[in-house]
């Protein structure tokens, strides 16, 4: 299931258990949403070269390669990070914009039997309302 924030208190209101940034390290570097922790499906080089070979080779070849990556890098954090999470745990997962990387790790958490849902739009959904109440200040 996915959630659309329309304020920042949104976020708090839904309670989640922890709030998971898959992004690549150096974007979750950057910026993340507050509280969230970094379990990233591709590293840095890992979306570099995906992005490469879907500029380059074919989309469905970069979705291909990003799958594998994505399911050995999501069964090492279930292995060591999330080994601990009892069977009701609620977490929230985004990315950049709430599409590939969240939803292929919510399937497999998911899949678990966790109460995963994802973020409308991801960390990109969350940048846009942070500045719009911002500049309603």
């Amino acid at each position: 299931m996915a959630i659309t924030l329309n304020t920042l208190t949104d976020l708090a209101a839904h309670g989640f258990d922890e709030i998971i940034d898959v992004r690549a390290p150096a974007e979750y570097a950057d910026d993340h949403l507050p509280g969230a922790i970094s379990l990233p499906v591709l590293d840095d080089a890992e979306r570099a070269r995906v992005g490469t070979v879907y500029k380059q080779v074919a989309p469905f070849a970069a979705r291909k390669l990003g799958a594998a990556l994505v399911a050995r890098n999501a069964a090492r954090h279930i292995e060591d990070a999330l080994a601990d999470k009892p069977g009701g745990w609620r977490p929230l997962v985004h990315c950049w914009r709430g599409g590939q990387r969240s939803g292929s790790f919510a399937l497999i958490l998911s899949q678990i039997g966790w109460r995963v849902e994802t973020l409308v739009g991801g960390y990109k959904a969350w940048r846009g309302l942070v500045l719009r109440e911002l500049t309603e200040v």
